[in-house]
């Protein structure tokens, strides 16, 4: 069975990868190539197109990387300490809330919202130790929605004139 410390450090370096807008090829470096990696970021899929779909094996993770970066930029990123993150030895799995800042790259309007990922991990195939397998991440999907059309500016004055 795998500590604490060896289900995050994968965990944690997709998280740092990410946050950090580090390149492709260092996101799909924290990801295993077999077992065949997912990505799902739950939601509408006719919200936008990198919700509410599975993303699988490299070229897939590679996809949902490449949508999120045409889409979206962020602005800040920061995720609770490590010591609220669960770990589950049992499942392999790490989850962990966030916090961010997101801009729509067709809009430029913005927004902060609080996510959560759960992170599967999983061993190499023929070595290469604990990667990421599975990454699930549960956001505003209302607000990307909003942002991307250029009306999230018109609800935050509207609540802000209630």
């Amino acid at each position: 069975m795998y500590s604490r410390t060896d289900l995050i450090s994968p965990a944690k370096a997709l998280c740092n990868a990410f946050s950090t807008a580090a390149d492709l090829p260092t996101i799909l470096s924290t990801f295993t190539t077999s077992p065949a990696p997912q990505v799902l970021e739950h939601g509408l899929q006719s919200l936008a197109p990198f919700l509410g779909r599975t993303f699988t094996g490299r070229d897939g993770v590679t996809k949902y990387f490449d949508i999120l970066n045409e889409l979206l930029g962020i602005e800040s990123m920061s995720l609770d300490d490590e010591k609220e993150w669960v770990v589950d030895a049992k499942s392999m799995a790490v989850c962990l809330r966030g916090k961010a800042r997101f801009v729509a790259k067709e809009t430029g309007e913005k927004w902060d919202e609080v996510f959560l990922y759960r992170i599967s991990l999983a061993e190499e195939e023929g070595g290469g130790g604990l990667k990421v397998s599975v990454y699930e991440v549960w956001a505003d999907t209302g607000a990307a929605y909003l942002a991307r059309k250029e009306q999230l500016g018109n609800i935050s004055r509207e609540e802000s004139a209630r």
